[in-house]
């Protein structure tokens, strides 16, 4: 796992601090923006739907507990910071002309560690909803699905070309329109030990 520490500031006092970032292999992070659009798509259609059929569309999918495992493994994150509560903005203006930059000439991705942690947190959070012995209101749900949508479309969009955007956005989810041709989450799991 690769480090990087930029400095920021913090609330505007002036004071400087270092903000640790974790570099993602390219693939992982197509994977992830794929795999985020499509629980977002998919929490979207289920709220005219009983929560168990959402629940029998994701025994048939990658489970979003296997994607948080996999993210804590290969990036060695800590199992006590995971319980820490997270917040994270969507990225600024030159955040992303810089991440769409660095991009094409250095074809570096990286995340910050705050960005990972509540990613996990998030997808752990959404595999205890898709168990049969939970009760959920459909309003945490939706709380739910809008972070999925703001670190997706407000941190990891940035990070990809827009080919492989578009891509994504074709992802096949819950209650999808059958005539569309979608893409199976797979193509995008094909390079990644999940």
């Amino acid at each position: 796992m690769a480090l990087s520490q930029p400095l920021i500031e913090i609330g505007g006092i002036g004071k400087l601090t270092r903000m640790k970032k974790v570099r993602i292999e390219y693939p992982i992070v197509a994977f992830l923006f794929a795999y985020l659009n499509q629980i977002d798509l998919s929490l979207d259609r289920s709220r005219w739907e009983p929560l168990e059929n959402l629940r029998e569309y994701y025994k048939t999918q990658i489970s979003p507990g296997k994607v948080a495992e996999f993210l804590v493994n290969k990036f060695d994150l800590k199992a006590d910071k995971l319980r820490n509560l997270i917040f994270i903005k969507e990225a600024k203006f030159l955040a992303k002309i810089e991440n769409v930059l660095l991009l094409y000439f250095r074809k570096k991705v990286f995340l910050t560690e705050d960005e990972m942690y509540f990613l996990c947190q998030k997808l752990f959070e959404l595999s205890k909803y898709l168990r049969n012995d939970i009760e959920v209101h459909r309003l945490q749900i939706e709380k739910l699905r809008i972070e999925f949508s703001q670190l997706n479309y407000g941190v990891i969009k940035f990070k990809l070309t827009k080919k492989e955007r578009a891509k994504a956005m074709n992802i096949e989810h819950f209650l999808q329109n059958e005539i569309l041709h979608t893409i199976k989450i797979e193509n995008f799991s094909k390079n990644i030990d999940i």
